[in-house]
């Protein structure tokens, strides 16, 4: 990586850690996500386990869960169908958040604060300048989410020394969740913004296109949560995998026909 690229990359993080219309969001979203609602599900865990209509309702799904949530009581098996059924879908979330509002931030905010034109005056070729910036806007997006990662794991390692006298966070769907399906789709949601970019005017437009991946991920949770489907770590594996390949298809030919003019 050249000396032009990794400046372009801090210039773009300073920029981000100065501006408040990202640091904003980025801060309250995760702590509301991971901190706030984890919080009140293991505090209200015992109350909300007594009620067993709430089990009743989940009868479909309940079905297709592993013969070893038959051993767990109401409270852990609460909180056991929250951790693994609806939560995971908060870690694809926020990278698609992050990234959308970085993502607007630094290629939209460049025609914004008409900065773009000096961009070209650098001395670096249009792929490499593409390539900066995304990586610019994929580093801390990503970072966010381990953050994120960790602190759920420590609040859901105290729920579980409370309600199971042991570790139970992460565990193996966890691991492909973090590691191989939320950079995916951070990348990917990265990339739609950049093809937005293009053609917004605002900061908030290009915003905007993240929440349409956010659709698919909604639809997933909510077929889970009603018993329809129960997605296995090999679905997961090769869905991350088909993301990342749709995701260099989609880097290769933004790069081939990238023409930062577009965005003045």
């Amino acid at each position: 990586m050249s000396k032009s690229e990794k400046a372009l990359i801090y210039k773009d993080i300073n920029e981000i850690i100065t501006s408040k219309r990202v640091i904003i969001p980025m801060t309250i979203v995760p702590i509301i996500m991971v901190v706030i609602i984890p919080l009140v599900i293991l505090i209200s865990a015992n109350y909300i386990g007594k009620d067993l209509s709430i089990f009743t309702k989940m009868a479909p799904l309940i079905k297709k869960l592993p013969s070893e949530y038959a051993a767990y009581n109401p409270s852990q098996l609460l909180i056991k169908i929250i951790m693994n059924l609806i939560f995971p879908s908060y870690f694809l979330i926020i990278p698609i958040m992050c990234s959308g509002v970085i993502g607007a931030s630094s290629f939209v905010g460049e025609k914004e604060h008409k900065t773009m034109e000096s961009l070209l005056y650098t001395p670096i070729s249009m792929e490499r300048l593409l390539r900066a910036k995304i990586l610019g806007v994929f580093v801390p997006s990503y970072i966010i989410t381990l953050i994120s990662f960790i602190i759920f794991g420590i609040l859901s390692n105290i729920g579980g020394f409370i309600y199971f006298s042991k570790l139970i966070f992460p565990d193996a769907k966890w691991l492909i969740i973090i590691l191989w399906i939320s950079p995916a789709i951070n990348l990917l949601s990265l990339i739609f913004t950049v093809l937005v970019s293009a053609k917004s005017e605002t900061f908030q437009e290009a915003q905007q296109v993240s929440g349409l991946l956010v659709i698919p991920i909604i639809l997933v949770l909510v077929g889970q949560m009603t018993g329809v489907f129960l997605i296995s770590k090999s679905v997961m594996i090769i869905g991350g995998g088909v993301i990342l390949i749709l995701d260099y298809i989609l880097i290769k030919r933004i790069s081939s026909r990238f023409i930062p003019e577009r965005l003045i």
